[in-house]
């Protein structure tokens, strides 16, 4: 009777470990490091790039992901991307969906990546919103993140020649 219970046991333990690595998830995460850690929030200086993605993770992706309103939240987006993994290993299936966004703040203070829903199967997953800390950009940096020199006057200009005789 023992040898039943544990054969048993193994079996449910095995069937629940099995599950439990096909959980259905779906997430947000952004490539900036919690910086300040009093309160949590990454920070970033207006007009320097960063990624932020959104993961499903073992669930049906049915092709209905529509991102956020970047330029309300403050956002432009430099580019964007989205990929998707299947993978069959000792039976076991899993799959994912990844939409990548190549960001830059706007707008200085703190600004929010909206929570964004995506359906999956019958039912809608949502992720958390996740703020971030724009702080003031570096001087002759665009929102781009290209370098940019201030426009000059010509008195300016002409201060900057200087004339050499022989």
């Amino acid at each position: 009777m023992r040898t039943v219970l544990s054969i048993f046991s193994l079996v449910v333990l095995n069937f629940l470990s099995a599950s439990a690595q096909n959980e259905t998830r779906f997430y947000a995460e952004t490539s900036l490091p919690a910086v300040n850690q009093k309160e949590g929030i990454p920070e970033v200086a207006v007009g320097v790039s960063f990624k932020v993605s959104f993961m499903l993770e073992n669930g049906q992706n049915n092709g209905r992901f529509t991102p956020p309103d970047w330029e309300a939240a403050g956002f432009m987006v430099l580019g964007s991307s989205q990929s998707s993994n299947i993978s069959i290993m000792n039976g076991q299936t899993s799959t994912s969906a990844s939409y990548h966004f190549t960001l830059t703040p706007v707008q200085e203070g703190i600004l929010t990546i909206p929570s964004v829903s995506i359906k999956n199967g019958d039912a809608a997953l949502k992720t958390e919103p996740i703020s971030i800390q724009a702080l003031p950009g570096a001087e002759g940096v665009n929102p781009n993140g290209s370098k940019s020199s201030p426009a000059q006057t010509p008195s300016e200009s002409k201060k900057r020649i200087k004339t050499i005789r022989m």
